[in-house]
């Protein structure tokens, strides 16, 4: 990618800036007016807005209402790959996929930033997904089909490993050891652990779900098994304050900040099991399971997983979603979504035996 200048402070995004970055892709555009009407700090910065356009801007059909996103805080510094991450996969990636997506009309990285500029979704019709209303059947099959397609896409690809185009891609990893992974390892310590059980996500979980050292054991056995590939293109936060439904009740996928090279499982365990009440998800995982991988056939993945190692798969990944919804912090994320999708997970690991409940 390029290296444009790009805002690093709210006060940065202005109307000339705004205006000079749409122009790179939608010729003689300008902003005339720009509006900052709500800014929805987190991890990555939301500033909504409203602009008005030129002639040429009003003649090419730009959305009057916007969403750009940034590091804009405090924090961006520590991860800013988050928003570089987000912005490449938009550049670059997104074109080359049939998901839904909101439709971005700008997005570039540079050595300290990444910004997306996309259309804000709420004029639309759209509904942002929410972990107290599970997802029925039909929708979680139809945001299933487009995790296959993601993932049939680069599956096993050179584009992944060596020199491949896509290394800039971080690879998945639950407890790494490099300097990113200091907040997981920093959870596990005993003091922040006998904190986080005691908070009103751990009533629900099984008692068998609290035990630091198990769980500890748990994500090291699942750095090995997710080293055994196949390796393709993941979201990597696939849960449902990260989706929305279209007016018309399509699925499509809002935050990309934590796109990864990795093993399809993460998505689709940490999918399915958050998004799905737990009576239904018992009901409904076979036969989803089922689809998803005939879809990866359908999609050209010439030797998609068997049923059995598929399971054996997912079985290895619910810790990863159990343990960082249990230490999930509260700034990150309400206590009303960590307390209900902590034990959505703490009671798939019982279902199936799995680690840290099961053996290791």
């Amino acid at each position: 990618m390029s290296a444009p200048w790009l805002p690093l402070l709210p006060e940065d995004v202005t109307a000339a800036w705004l205006g000079g970055a749409l122009a790179t892709r939608y010729p003689h555009v300008r902003v005339e007016q720009l509006e900052v009407t709500e800014i929805l700090w987190g991890t990555g910065t939301k500033m909504m807005a409203t602009v008005r356009y030129n002639d040429a801007g009003r003649a090419q059909g730009l959305p009057e209402r916007l969403c750009i996103k940034a590091g804009l805080a405090e924090h961006r510094e520590l991860v800013k790959f988050c928003y570089q991450t987000e912005a490449r996969f938009f550049a670059e990636l997104a074109p080359q996929l049939t998901l839904g997506l909101p439709q971005v009309l700008y997005a570039a990285a540079n050595d300290d930033q990444g910004v997306v500029v996309m259309e804000d979704l709420r004029p639309t019709g759209a509904q942002i997904c929410r972990v107290q209303q599970p997802l029925t059947r039909a929708q979680a099959a139809a945001f299933l089909d487009d995790l296959a397609a993601l993932h049939a896409r680069w599956w096993d690809s050179p584009a992944l490993s060596g020199d491949g185009e896509l290394v800039w891609l971080m690879r998945h990893d639950p407890l790494p050891e490099e300097a990113w992974g200091d907040f997981g390892r920093g959870q596990l310590q005993p003091e922040v652990w006998a904190h986080y059980m005691t908070l009103p996500r751990s009533l629900g979980l099984p008692a068998a779900c609290r035990d630091r050292e198990t769980m500890h054991a748990a994500l090291q056995a699942l750095r090995r098994f997710g080293a055994d590939g196949p390796t393709c293109v993941i979201h990597g936060d696939a849960h449902l304050g990260n989706m929305y439904l279209t007016r018309q009740g399509r699925p499509g996928f809002l935050d990309w900040q934590t796109t990864r090279r990795g093993h399809w499982a993460q998505d689709v365990t940490y999918f399915m099991i958050s998004a799905l009440d737990p009576l239904d998800r018992r009901a409904w995982e076979k036969d989803l399971i089922a689809d998803y991988l005939a879809a990866l056939a359908r999609r050209g993945v010439a030797n998609p997983p068997s049923e059995e190692s598929a399971w054996q798969a997912i079985r290895a990944h619910i810790v990863y979603g159990l343990f960082y919804w249990m230490v999930n912090p509260v700034e990150w994320q309400a206590e009303e979504n960590n307390a209900a999708t902590a034990p959505r997970f703490g009671w798939a690991a019982v279902d199936w035996d799995a680690p840290p409940v099961g053996p290791l």
